[in-house]
């Protein structure tokens, strides 16, 4: 009965981490369209600019220079993240709709999250950094909103429903950014101390298999 009440726990820990790690992911992607399509929006602006006038031309082509590093990480990225998503969801299909899994299923979706986070732990903490740094965006773009809504009011030129409702995205968005990242990281901290577990437990193993001098 305690064996059953155990797994069970373990079970509900594991799948609650997953949808932490899912909800990371799809943000990352999310985050990352934005910043390419803000990109790709800031390339064409600027080079139907030349097309009509060459006044600009100094200030043009650097911005559009700009706009295609940016753009090329920002796919780069988001090509990083959705492999990372494509190996996640072959970990979750595995068994997806099974209650009350065995020991050693559910020691085997430990092992392969444990693989997975290793080896992608560089990209993991990027997408961490990364929908933090764009939650400042959206929080900072929603400060310059109100600010923009409160002197449009002053002189009676503002639309307050659109503004208002840019204002209400930018914030839900900008504390999204800092809330995923954040109840993920008490997580990768569980996840770290497995692979310290697993790399002590590995080095023992290794010494049992070492033959008698």
């Amino acid at each position: 009965m305690e064996l059953d009440i155990e797994l069970t726990n373990t079970e509900t820990k594991i799948k609650k981490e997953m949808k932490h790690f899912m909800a990371l992911v799809v943000m990352s992607i999310a985050f990352g369209g934005i910043a390419m399509a803000f990109a790709i929006s800031s390339i064409t602006t600027n080079a139907l600019a030349l097309t009509t006038t060459i006044s600009n031309i100094f200030l043009n082509i650097p911005l559009i220079a700009i706009s295609l590093i940016v753009a090329s990480l920002a796919l780069y990225y988001i090509i990083s993240t959705v492999e990372i998503m494509s190996k996640f969801d072959e970990i979750q299909e595995d068994g997806a709709g099974e209650k009350n899994q065995t020991r050693e299923k559910l020691t085997e979706r430990i092992v392969k999250l444990m693989s997975l986070y290793r080896d992608e732990k560089p990209q993991i903490k990027r997408m961490i950094l990364i929908s933090k740094i764009a939650g400042v965006c959206f929080l900072a773009n929603a400060l310059i909103q109100t600010t923009t809504l409160i002197f449009n009011l002053a002189t009676g030129t503002a639309e307050v429903i659109p503004a208002v409702g840019g204002i209400i995205v930018s914030i839900v968005m900008g504390a999204v950014g800092f809330f995923i990242p954040s109840s993920f990281r008490k997580y990768a901290v569980y996840w770290d101390e497995r692979l310290v577990r697993s790399l002590e437990a590995e080095k023992k193993i290794a010494t049992f298999m070492e033959e008698p001098q």
